[in-house]
């Protein structure tokens, strides 16, 4: 018996550091145990190169008409979602959608397509740097002109007459807030940020999109060209 319950215990301690030690070590190593480089000059300009007038005009001219109202899309999103090929963010394995509180979580095709791309992009860097998967969360999506004229009073960076956010293409992403895949806790770290922003930059220097840092609401505007 006693032969048993040393075997049992040696078992239950062997156990104890797969769970704590050597497991981990497969799901990759922590971001706050890994160096990443602070954004370089040229990085910081390239987030501030397209200013919010680039957005509007890719947005007008490529997106689709601004709503009125929530109230106004939720009589007949249908029609909305079939007439503009919109299709609804939902949380993934890139990205979570904790809140909107003055969005709809909608955006066209191309624009969920790009989402998806850098979710994609972004754990690839991680992979190659031994991380663990983390995922970015989106923020703010489609604005009706309510939306815009509700945010005003909280958002010193929401323009009082139009936005890039009424027309399908344009999203923000949190700065710092993360979520470690698998956990509900966020995680705020200026390394993922980094990380996450010089995946923008490269696909921003491809053409395929506007990326534009704003430091007091800290989060990143992005428009998909």
């Amino acid at each position: 018996i006693r032969r048993n319950f040393v075997l049992i215990s040696g078992l239950l301690i062997l156990l104890f550091v797969l769970v704590k030690v050597v497991f981990p070590l497969f799901k990759g190593k922590s971001i706050d145990h890994v160096k990443v480089d602070v954004l370089t000059q040229s990085e910081l300009k390239a987030l501030k190169k397209y200013p919010n007038a680039y957005h509007l005009q890719v947005g007008q001219s490529k997106g689709i008409p601004a709503i009125k109202s929530q109230k106004e899309f939720e009589k007949n999103p249908g029609e909305y979602i079939s007439k503009y090929d919109l299709r609804k963010l939902k949380d993934n394995k890139y990205y979570d959608v904790p809140f909107l509180s003055h969005s709809l979580p909608y955006l066209k095709d191309d624009a969920v397509d790009f989402l998806d791309h850098l979710g994609l992009r972004f754990h690839k860097r991680l992979n190659e740097l031994g991380i663990r998967r983390y995922k970015f969360s989106v923020t703010s999506v489609l604005r009706t002109t309510n939306d815009q004229k509700g945010l005003r009073k909280s958002n010193v960076n929401a323009t009082p007459n139009n936005s890039s956010h009424y027309y399908g293409l344009t999203f923000d992403l949190a700065q710092t807030q993360f979520y470690e895949s698998g956990k509900n806790d966020p995680v705020y770290s200026y390394r993922l940020r980094n990380l996450l922003l010089r995946e923008l930059i490269e696909l921003q220097e491809q053409g395929k999109c506007y990326v534009l840092l704003e430091n007091q609401t800290k989060c990143i505007h992005i428009t998909v060209r």
